[in-house]
């Protein structure tokens, strides 16, 4: 079946140092074991089919320096490229795609003055994608929990975990009997507040947290879900945040490692 391509993948010339310090990193994660070699050089491949959705052959030769003919054997599954020729696709892949391009035209796309993200990322290839594209960001990590803030990136971050062999912790909005947690409230308005809650025993001072956040607008959702994570003592390796919406949230959080893949303008009130 021939998938139609739901977005435009627009790409950006990576500096050489760029390029040279991913491979030197994916090198130094995945090149000691054989398995880890074979995972690389499939990623390699599925990445190539991801995104021959919406490039050419041509697009991507451009990209990689492989030859048309072989890009088309390697996406078809006849052959995969060797560890070296798979550690050079993936870094030159990883670091031309645009995300912050990619995300705005989803958002623009579902034409909504609300921002739903379980609907933006509601495509299992531009989800399976963007978990590539983390992944390859992320290395050389030692993550062993992803926080989830919402239930909208929570099949990115399970695909995350599975890639990063790390346990996923979802934010919940309601506490159950029998179960001690990590709790803070948002106050959302002099009228309203709402108690986030972490397991307690899905933590321990030994983990390296991943937060990985939907949307940030106010920041004070995301600065809870912080501070529960301080109580928890645990190491926060880094944020991420899918769509930040303006720039209000900034100051609430200077003092951590925010990253935002785009940043747009909050919807009109």
């Amino acid at each position: 079946m021939v998938r139609t391509p739901v977005t435009t993948i627009v790409v950006r010339k990576p500096l050489e140092s760029e390029i040279a310090q991913m491979m030197s990193n994916i090198n130094r994660v995945y090149g000691s074991t054989k398995a880890n070699r074979m995972k690389i050089r499939l990623l390699a491949n599925e990445m190539l089919r991801l995104l021959k959705t919406n490039l050419s052959y041509k697009d991507l030769s451009m990209l990689t320096n492989v030859p048309e003919s072989v890009l088309c054997r390697y996406v078809r599954g006849n052959i995969i490229p060797s560890y070296e020729q798979a550690v050079s696709i993936l870094s030159e892949l990883a670091l031309s795609i645009d995300i912050n391009h990619l995300l705005k035209e989803l958002v623009e796309h579902e034409k909504s003055t609300l921002i739903d993200l379980s609907r933006v990322l509601k495509d299992p290839y531009i989800i399976r994608l963007l978990s590539i594209l983390l992944l390859l960001e992320l290395v050389p990590t030692n993550v062993t929990k992803i926080v989830v803030t919402a239930e909208s990136v929570l099949p990115l971050g399970s695909l995350l975990g599975m890639e990063l062999g790390a346990s996923i912790i979802p934010v919940k909005r309601r506490s159950y009997p029998g179960v001690q947690y990590y709790s803070s409230v948002v106050v959302r308005s002099p009228k309203e507040a709402e108690t986030l809650y972490i397991d307690r025993d899905m933590l321990s001072r030994k983990d390296f947290v991943l937060i990985l956040a939907d949307v940030v607008y106010s920041g004070k959702t995301l600065r809870a879900v912080i501070e529960m994570l301080e109580k928890a003592r645990v190491t926060i390796s880094d944020i991420i945040v899918i769509l930040g919406l303006g720039e209000m949230w900034k100051e609430r959080l200077r003092d951590y490692p925010v990253k935002t893949l785009t940043i747009i303008p909050p919807p009109e009130s």
